[in-house]
């Protein structure tokens, strides 16, 4: 089964005070201000021109939020949150990514597994993005969180506790599954700094499902909402398979007439991701490298 030590791939950022949801409502792409504890959904900041700072993942409980979004960017989320709290905001802003640990269990995954670490929790038991802070040994302070984990990232559950050690503690635990990030070029998910950052809007990573068209202002909303109801989205993310491995971050790709029509930003073991040209997001269109490997876009990135 899969099963991914997350920690470092992903940051955990806590908002606590009244106005905690109304603040990231204002904040990101969003519709979060009605969300129950238990709840969560996907949303993204944005700079005033629409440009991605982070893709998040919100998860609601009765006294705070937890935002999970890219490893190594929580410094500079904590430091953008902070700056746009005003004198009438309730809200606090605290990193702990290094005070938690965080697993992921793959899609592929057996629920045997999740069902010993939390007996009662059941294969469906959770709709998604929604999760349980449950009793645990499992903890080092005694807590789990248990997260459906959404189609977005393509996991089953995530498991979140301080100074969790499921090895040490469970003799059958499954042992970790090494590299997470071919894992998820291979699917297609996109991840912070590769594909998520101030290079390009929410759109053009196919991060639908996370943009409200019908909320109220928030940060580089006219950007969006601009490139939506014209249709006109430069770029999109693509998957591409055939001479994948040969791939670096960074290339440029070109069309068959020598045109330079998009860039990789994640390549591993046959697949790649790569911001191309829309007119030429297109499925077994065709594509080359500098190098003159051959490549096919296997499908546009839409979550």
């Amino acid at each position: 089964m899969l099963f991914f030590d997350l920690t470092e791939i992903y940051s955990r950022i806590r908002l606590r005070g009244s106005t905690r949801l109304d603040f990231l409502h204002r904040m990101s792409t969003g519709d979060v201000r009605g969300l129950k504890p238990g709840e969560g959904k996907t949303t993204v900041l944005t700079t005033p021109i629409g440009r991605m700072v982070d893709y998040l993942m919100v998860l609601a409980f009765d006294d705070s939020i937890l935002l999970i979004g890219g490893g190594g960017n929580q410094n500079k989320v904590v430091h953008w949150l902070r700056k746009y709290v005003f004198f009438n905001d309730d809200v606090q802003v605290s990193d702990e990514t290094g005070d938690t640990r965080m697993f992921g269990v793959g899609a592929e995954g057996d629920p045997r597994f999740i069902e010993k670490v939390i007996p009662d929790i059941g294969r469906f038991a959770l709709p998604e993005y929604a999760h349980r802070a449950v009793e645990s040994p499992l903890s080092a302070d005694g807590q789990i969180v248990v997260a459906r984990a959404p189609q977005a990232l393509g996991l089953s559950f995530f498991l979140i506790g301080a100074g969790l050690d499921l090895a040490s503690s469970l003799a059958d635990a499954p042992p970790i599954t090494p590299d997470f990030d071919a894992w998820r070029i291979l699917h297609g998910y996109p991840r912070f700094p590769n594909e998520i950052n101030e290079d390009y809007i929410p759109l053009e990573a196919g991060l639908w499902n996370a943009v409200s068209f019908d909320k109220g202002c928030y940060t580089g909303q006219e950007i969006i909402a601009r490139m939506e109801s014209r249709g006109q989205i430069a770029r999109k993310l693509v998957g591409l398979t055939g001479g994948a491995d040969s791939l670096s971050p960074g290339e440029e790709l070109l069309a068959e007439g020598g045109e330079v029509v998009g860039k990789v930003t994640s390549a591993a073991r046959g697949a790649a991701l790569a911001y191309v040209r829309s007119a030429f997001a297109q499925e077994n269109l065709r594509l080359r490298s500098r190098q003159g490997t051959l490549l096919h876009v296997a499908g546009i990135v839409r979550i």
